[in-house]
């Protein structure tokens, strides 16, 4: 068997990009499970596991770009920086992590202190539109997985520039469909028991 190092350098670059989708779907099993949390220890534990995956993506990113440019420098031209498929995945990666550190890292970094400074018992409304239901935390997250899984393709299918923004814009666009039709569900409950609350004050 003759395993080339490009061949080598393409597996770990495979292999960075399945271990940031598995982070990613706790990520997404668990910002739902903290919006229904009943109690505020049940969502506390969920806090402290994402609390820990948040800063991992930026050096899965990191190490996919490092592992990209030292592709490109094995392919000997048959790979160039200037291709429009890899420009639109490098303009990607670097808005996405962008945008993951100015909103989402300090949302994220808020809705944890107030979960665990919040009292053990019942979840307030208040606590759980906060922290559970931040849109700056699940807008950018599932932008981010839908927008990445957009630039697998990509790299898969290496279509041309135009091609390129387009699947990717379509990617990001289903990423905050699914974030807002799942804020909507989650927030659904919260809404009715704050309307039967005036009603049930006046009887």
């Amino acid at each position: 068997m003759h395993v080339t190092l490009f061949g080598f350098v393409l597996f770990l670059h495979i292999l960075t990009a399945i271990i940031a989708f598995m982070m990613a779907a706790i990520v997404h099993a668990g910002l739902p499970a903290m919006a229904r949390a009943r109690d505020v220890r049940e969502m506390r534990s969920w806090a402290a596991i994402l609390h820990r995956l948040e800063p991992l993506f930026p050096i899965a990113a990191l190490i996919l770009l490092i592992l990209g440019a030292w592709l490109i420098h094995l392919s000997k031209g048959r790979i160039h920086w200037g291709d429009g498929w890899l420009l639109t995945s490098l303009i990607s990666l670097i808005v996405v992590e962008g945008v993951a550190g100015a909103k989402l890292a300090p949302k994220a970094k808020a809705a944890v202190k107030a979960i665990e400074e919040a009292p053990d018992g019942p979840v307030p409304d208040s606590l759980r539109r906060t922290a559970a239901l931040e849109p700056w935390i699940w807008y950018p997250s599932h932008v981010a997985t839908f927008g990445f899984a957009a630039v697998v393709f990509l790299m898969s299918a290496r279509p041309s520039g135009a091609w390129a923004v387009v699947i990717v814009i379509v990617g990001a666009l289903i990423g905050v469909a699914v974030a807002r039709l799942q804020l909507r569900a989650l927030s659904a409950p919260i809404a009715v028991a704050g309307a039967s609350r005036p009603a049930e004050a006046v009887q």
